[in-house]
């Protein structure tokens, strides 16, 4: 669920053709389960049409070493984010730097690692998009949003990469685009009795800012669903003219259960559970190019079926892409994360920039030493897609 943060020189008259900025490549990792007891996990990395394979160690030596304590910090994370422990039992700089090289260090191994050097020399003025797809749940389950390169010094979400997921899905999506048409922003917002309350109306403030100068010229539209039931998201998502469904509300992941599910109201105002599954067949199939879950826990996965995550059952049952929560959120994380990507988005950025851009807008809103940056993840079949045209210049 979301908490508050109590609780939680002259001008130049010549002109010069340039050719059109070329779109990054993208720099991907595919983690291939073993076909049987006998073989290993391949990790597969592949950019700008060269590809590696190697082994994908978990067990035994420095890689046995890594993966344990990639596990222990996770549940660590875990017990403090999900309120289980205090938060100040949450680890600090120096901690997370550690548990960063550790993961950066599975992430690229061997010749891994020598194709990831030569994708950053080979684009040194922009991020390289990273996207992760897993068929292993409980490796796809880790915050690979830590990994930190320890040559460069940096976490890679806040320097060479653009890092997001994707999921394995045999359903295709349609990739966005700019639309001709208006850009329509389906706003939902709940608040079932008995929860906490939610900052709904700063976070469509911060919509309506980003979005200003696009409704004012009737480029994009923005609805209102206050009170959202199941009934009246699904009236409004099945007449498919929507292009961005955004929630804020409540959200969990039942362990219990193994399930993420949105919690909507029902007709009397209480809480109805919203499940994975039921939030899919609602969402997908509408023409959607992007859902944004400003709810706790929506971005996580399950770690013996990650599908059964929202954002990852929705990714994978065919949106282009979701935005979500892997942790608890607090509101005016939440509220400013909202409104630093869509601000991008309406400038004309890709999603995977827009994501980018919420989280260092986190780094700049937020006191010094937070976690928020790591929250948000992005789950995107192509981190290039661009869902606005750039506003022209005046």
């Amino acid at each position: 669920m979301k908490a508050s943060r109590t609780a939680r020189e002259g001008p130049d008259r010549t002109k010069t053709l340039r050719a059109p900025a070329r779109p990054p490549e993208r720099f991907d990792l595919v983690l291939l389960a073993p076909e049987n007891s006998l073989s290993r996990a391949q990790l597969l990395a592949s950019y700008a049409g060269a590809t590696v394979v190697v082994p994908f160690e978990t067990k035994g030596g420095a890689a046995g070493e890594r993966m344990r304590r990639i596990v222990e910090l996770h549940e660590r994370l875990l017990r403090a984010l999900d309120g289980r422990a205090p938060l100040a039992s949450l680890p600090g700089e120096r901690d997370l730097v550690r548990y960063g090289t550790a993961l950066f260090e599975t992430l690229f191994p061997g010749d891994v690692r020598r194709l990831w050097d030569a994708a950053v020399a080979r684009s040194p003025h922009a991020p390289v998009n990273v996207v992760l797809t897993s068929a292993l749940d409980w490796i796809a389950d880790k915050p690979w949003e830590f990994a930190f390169d320890p040559t460069r010094k940096a976490f890679l979400s806040h320097g060479a990469a653009t890092f997001v997921r994707n999921v394995f899905s045999a359903i295709p999506a349609d990739p966005p685009r700019p639309r001709r048409g208006p850009l329509r922003i389906l706003f939902a917002a709940a608040r079932p009795a008995g929860l906490p309350p939610v900052a709904a109306k700063t976070e469509e403030d911060g919509i309506r800012a980003a979005f200003g100068t696009l409704l004012r010229r009737g480029a994009a539209v923005l609805d209102i669903l206050p009170g959202a039931t199941a009934e009246a998201l699904h009236a409004r998502l099945r007449t498919g003219r929507y292009d961005v469904f955004h929630f804020v509300g409540h959200g969990e992941y039942d362990e219990a259960a193994r399930s993420g599910a949105l919690l909507l109201e029902d007709a009397r105002g209480r809480t109805k559970r919203l499940s994975a599954d039921s939030l899919a067949r609602l969402a997908t199939g509408r023409g959607l190019l992007l859902a944004v879950l400003n709810a706790c826990e929506s971005g996580r996965g399950g770690r013996h079926d990650f599908l059964r995550g929202v954002a990852p059952a929705l990714a994978h049952g065919g949106l282009p892409a979701v935005a979500a929560n892997q942790y608890r959120v607090f509101d005016d994380a939440a509220a400013s994360f909202a409104a630093h990507f869509y601000s991008s988005l309406a400038e004309g950025l890709p999603v995977g920039a827009a994501l980018r851009e919420g989280r260092a807008g986190l780094g700049t809103d937020l006191e010094e030493g937070t976690l928020d940056w790591v929250v948000p993840v992005l789950y995107a079949r192509d981190p290039r897609a661009v869902l606005c045209r750039k506003p022209a210049s005046r």
